[in-house]
């Protein structure tokens, strides 16, 4: 992680791919050490709380095998 908040990384891609009328692919890059699994979290809670009667039932994030990772 950097110094101060000001030099934190930015993510310099920022994609959003349509798979299909039910899947996306949301790419995000490059992040912070650990960035990956907060920013991660909260685009679960805003997916789940923001679609009444559908719900999040996979997460992929390339290189992660595992929640804790």
């Amino acid at each position: 992680m950097q110094g101060s908040v000001t030099e934190f990384l930015k993510p310099r891609l920022v994609d959003i791919e349509q798979v299909s009328s039910t899947h996306a692919k949301v790419t995000l890059e490059p992040l912070e050490r650990g960035f990956g699994h907060t920013l991660g979290n909260a685009l679960r809670r805003i997916l789940l709380s923001s679609m009444p009667g559908c719900a999040v039932t996979e997460v992929e994030i390339d290189g992660v095998l595992h929640e804790y990772s």
